[in-house]
């Protein structure tokens, strides 16, 4: 599940990969790419990113996390943490857009201390729209994010992903990712099985863009 700094829960993305994989929610089975497009967001971007990110987490938690939680996310409070982060130097975030709207996005980082040994980097956030799924656009996401990372000296990511979000897991290990070890990932007080997973070998990643 990616993981922003200092806010709730950012447990992967949704993307589904290129067949025969299914992704994480949103992404893969490749079909037209040519609408895509990415780049790099800004502050004035916060609000779409935000509204995205709260409409993922709505559409791939029901049911694993309780609405409760879900329901009651301030997305006033999601837009003032955006802001506040696409402000921050040295983080690796890219956004996919379709016909000019923000589709997806992803966060990464080197985290405080390491989610997975040997892994310097850690992918915070990566979401896509469910109405986005199966066109490449997690994977798209995510080998940019590897190649960044790759180019600024880095050697490994990590990413974690809420266990029960079965199609977040196959698509993680459809792309490539290993996995590390389980543990719990607490939000507002409720305890959530979590799978870390780590990806090795970024230039591999890096090419499926």
């Amino acid at each position: 599940m990616a993981r922003l700094p200092v806010q709730q829960p950012s447990r992967g993305t949704t993307p589904t990969p290129t067949p025969p994989h299914k992704g994480e929610g949103d992404i893969e089975g490749r079909q037209t790419v040519t609408e895509i497009t990415y780049r790099i967001p800004t502050v004035a971007d916060a609000e779409a990113i935000a509204r995205l990110h709260v409409a993922s987490w709505r559409e791939a938690y029901r049911g694993i996390v309780p609405d409760s939680v879900l329901d009651n996310v301030d997305v006033d409070d999601r837009i003032a943490r955006w802001s506040g982060y696409l402000a921050v130097e040295g983080m690796v975030t890219f956004l996919a857009e379709r016909a000019g709207a923000a589709a997806g996005f992803i966060r990464a980082g080197r985290p405080g201390d390491a989610f997975v040994e040997g892994a310097d980097g850690h992918v915070f956030a990566l979401y896509v729209l469910r109405r986005h799924h199966r066109q490449g656009i997690g994977r798209g996401l995510l080998a940019r994010a590897a190649a960044q990372w790759l180019a600024g000296g880095g050697r490994a990511l990590s990413v974690g992903v809420l266990t029960e979000n079965t199609p977040a897991v196959a698509f993680y290990q459809g792309v490539g990712a290993r996995f590390a070890r389980a543990e719990t990932y607490r939000w507002d007080g409720h305890e959530l099985p979590e799978s870390l997973y780590v990806f090795s070998n970024l230039e591999d990643l890096a090419r499926l863009a």
